[in-house]
This record gives C-alpha cells, sequence and structure tokens, in this order.
C-alpha cells in the first residue's frame, strides 16, 4: 500500500482526483445544507411542521433521483467524449439533456400534485396530510429550473468544472434562509404560510441556481473552445438513445435505493409525530455525511471516464482504487463525528426531548452503514464512468428490495421493532449492495486489462 502511495502516477491522480471532488462534496454538503436548513427551520416551528415536511420529502426525493440518475449519465459521456477530444458531441448532449430534462419535469410535476390519495392509503397522519400537499404544490413551481440545472451540472462535472457549481451552490445557502424566514413568517408583506413557505423559498432558489449556472456555461472563457448552443437542429434519435441507454439503468440503480429510504420513511408516517420527526432528523444528519462519497463519485465518474476516452487501463484502475481509498478515509472521519458529537447535533434540530433520545438511537444505527454506503456509491461512480450501468442496477434491485426493505419490514411490523427494525434493514441492503458491486468493479477492470484482451 506504502510503494502504492509512492509512486508518481498515483500521486499525480490522487491530486488531479482532490482538485475534483474537493469543490464536488462542497456543492453537494451546500445543497443539502438546504433541505437540512429547511429541517431545522421547519422543527423549530413546531413537531408537526416537521413530520409534514419529512413526509413530503419521502415523496419527492424518490420521484427526483429517477431524473437526477438520467442526467449523471451526462457526466461520464461528457468525460469520455472530451477525453478523445469529440468536441462536438459535447453541444449535442447538453442540447439533448435539456430536452430530456422539461419533459421529466412536466411529468414531475404533474405527479407532486396528485400524491394525496397516496398518502390516504398509506394511513399517513391526516392532520399533516394538508400541509404536505400544500409544500409540495409550492416546491413544483421550481421543478422545471431544478432540472436543467442538474443537466448543466452534470456537463460542467464531466468537464473538470466542480469549483464553479461548489460556488453557486454556496451562494445559494444564506439566499436560502433569507427566503424562509420571508415565507414563513411573512415579512416584508408577504402572508406567513408556515412549512408550506418553505416550498415557496426553495422553489425561488432553484431559479437562481439555474440561472447563474447557466450564465457560467454559456460565457465562460474555459469553452471558448467549444459549441454549446450554436448549430441548433432538432433533435436526434441516436443522441436520446445514447443518454437514456446509459442514463435508464443508472437511475433505477441510484432510485431503488432512495426508493426504499423513501418507503420507509412513508411507513414510518404512520406511526407517532415523533417518530417521524426523529426519522427525518436522522436522515438528514446521515444524508449530509452520504455527501461525502457521493461528492467524490462524481469526481471519480469522471477521472475513469476521462481515463476511458483516453484508452488507458492503468488510469481507470489508478482511479477507481484511490476512489475507494479516499471514501474509506472520508466516511472514517463522518463516523468520529457521529459518534462524538450526536447529541450537540441533534440538539440545533428540536429541543424535544423524546425526539431527541430516539434520533439518537437512530444515529448510531447509521454508523454502522457509512462504511458500505461510500463504498458502493463510490464503486458505482467509477462503474458509470465505464458506462457499465445495466448490471449494477439488477444488483441494487437484489440488494435494496430483495434483502434491505423486506427484513427491515419484517423486523418492524413482525417482530414490532418499528423504526429500529426498518434501519436495521438499511444495514443489510446497503451491505449486500458493496458486497455486490465490489464484485461487479473486480469483473469490469479484469474485462478491461489489454492483458486479458
Amino acid at each position: 500500500m506504502l510503494n502504492f502511495l509512492k509512486d508518481t502516477a498515483v500521486r499525480k491522480e490522487s491530486s488531479e482526483m482532490l482538485k475534483l471532488a474537493t469543490p464536488a462534496i462542497i456543492a453537494q454538503v451546500a445543497q443539502m445544507s438546504m433541505g437540512a436548513i429547511d429541517t431545522i427551520m421547519a422543527g423549530n416551528l413546531s413537531t408537526s411542521a416537521l413530520a409534514a415536511i419529512s413526509v413530503g420529502s419521502n415523496l419527492f426525493v424518490p420521484i427526483l433521483v429517477f431524473a437526477v440518475g438520467i442526467f449523471m449519465a451526462l457526466n461520464p459521456l461528457v468525460a469520455q467524449a472530451n477525453g478523445s477530444k469529440r468536441y462536438n458531441k459535447l453541444g449535442e448532449y447538453l442540447r439533448h439533456g435539456l430536452y430530456i430534462a422539461v419533459f421529466l419535469a412536466i411529468l414531475t410535476i404533474f405527479l407532486m400534485n396528485h400524491l394525496q390519495v397516496l398518502m390516504e392509503l398509506i394511513g399517513v397522519q391526516p392532520s399533516i396530510i394538508p400541509v404536505v400537499t400544500g409544500y409540495l404544490e409550492a416546491l413544483s413551481w421550481g421543478v422545471i429550473p431544478l432540472f436543467l440545472f442538474f443537466v448543466l451540472r452534470a456537463v460542467n462535472e464531466g468537464l473538470f468544472s466542480t469549483k464553479a457549481i461548489m460556488y453557486i451552490s454556496l451562494a445559494a445557502i444564506p439566499i436560502n434562509v433569507a427566503l424562509n424566514y420571508i415565507f414563513m413568517y411573512g415579512y416584508y408583506g408577504m402572508p406567513a404560510l408556515g412549512a408550506i413557505g418553505l416550498g415557496y423559498a426553495t422553489a425561488v432558489v432553484w431559479y437562481l441556481i439555474f440561472t447563474v449556472l447557466l450564465l457560467y456555461t454559456v460565457f465562460s472563457k474555459k469553452y471558448s473552445h467549444l459549441v454549446f448552443f450554436s448549430n441548433f437542429h432538432k433533435p436526434e434519435r441516436r443522441v436520446f438513445k445514447e443518454i437514456l441507454t446509459l442514463g435508464l439503468p443508472l437511475s433505477a440503480t441510484i432510485g431503488m435505493e432512495v426508493l426504499m429510504f423513501g418507503a420507509v420513511g412513508l411507513f414510518i408516517g404512520r406511526y407517532s409525530i415523533d417518530v417521524i420527526a426523529a426519522h427525518q432528523i436522522a436522515m438528514n444528519l446521515t444524508s449530509l455525511a452520504y455527501m461525502l462519497p457521493l461528492g467524490l463519485s462524481v469526481a471519480v465518474s469522471a477521472r475513469v471516464g476521462h481515463a476511458v476516452g483516453r484508452d488507458s487501463f492503468e488510469d481507470i484502475k489508478r482511479a477507481s482504487y484511490l476512489g475507494l481509498s479516499y471514501a474509506m478515509l472520508f466516511t472514517i472521519f463522518t463516523m468520529t463525528i457521529a459518534l462524538t458529537l450526536t447529541t450537540q447535533l441533534v440538539s440545533i434540530y428540536t429541543d424535544q426531548p423524546e425526539v431527541i433520545d430516539i434520533t439518537i438511537k437512530l444515529i448510531f444505527i447509521a454508523t454502522l452503514f457509512m462504511m458500505v454506503d461510500s463504498i458502493q456509491v463510490t464503486i458505482t461512480g467509477a462503474l458509470r464512468g465505464m458506462k457499465d450501468t445495466i448490471i449494477p442496477m439488477f444488483m441494487s434491485g437484489i440488494s435494496y428490495w430483495l434483502i434491505g426493505f423486506p427484513l427491515g419490514y419484517v423486523l418492524a411490523e413482525v417482530y414490532d421493532l418499528q423504526v429500529v427494525g426498518y434501519w436495521t434493514g438499511f444495514i443489510a441492503g446497503l451491505t449486500a449492495a458493496a458486497i455486490l458491486m465490489s464484485y461487479r468493479l473486480m469483473v469490469m477492470l479484469k474485462r478491461l486489462d489489454p492483458v486479458n484482451a
């Protein structure tokens, strides 16, 4: 291992990866922080408001992730085209990504405004359903610019421009806080909308970040040699096929994990308000920790994709292994914080003793799956860079829906462990995913090795 780290090529790759990963991680944490801020402000408003935001998030996020998975396919496609110097492909990918974004946004908005029946069917607490419905309707106003932002973000990440996304995401945080106060409490002539106001504030922020990133992409001198928006022509089926062939399995892979978490959140929505609130706080904190390996996976995907474009097996292998090394290092850091500062972190969200006690138990369970979760998401990023998404999709289905969710349901509902049972299911599902994805990475590296070829 020591010789590996002393290697000149490894040190160079490490430097390049960290240049990409650091701003990508900060951007992911900043964007996730806006959700955390919403959760904290809802928790300080009331426990029922926090519970409503929890249910609303569990309904919206799985739909959102389905679209994001498709857009993430643009990262390796752009990276490979850039690595092989096929610059004409970059504009094609960006323009067709925008077409897909508008189409998916319209479908998403329709779904978001017709989820009340699902909540009633599952048995969500009737008292919070009107607030959840209003919150989702408010969010829906910003879905189109959000999806367009995701397309621009994926293209910029594929071109190694993660710093711009970081600055935009950081600048959005204070704006989000200010708008939350204005819409929640009714400042500057606005009506006091409570938790529903958080949805309107977030929608406005989505418009702002899309506009700024669009201006950067169009006018950046770094892209002066690239053709993004000139030479417009009608949409081409072959480009849609290329994006969707990679993106749909990737979307399903990511979506099945998030859907498991979302489904659990909805089933927990049948429990007491305190349990719902505790689950939301614990999910919020663990999601913040997850942003480190998720941001790293963006850099791993771009570096692996670029190496694939250059047809360099050694660089593919080097980027994959370095990514895993950093993932484990980052996770040790987040686990240490989670174990030593649990009470202090939870107290930021709420001062209710019952909610705090339940949340602390869930955070300790979360530390058991942080490592395997970081391994599986980093490997998924490497496989994405190799355009390998179909087999990982099936592996995700097995891990989360044949192992994780069924085990959690049995422990929660049959053995009456309730929320602890579902979180134990998370451990099983994520561990299975890490094992299967690790095996798949070994298979792909062996297949790409020119010695075997």
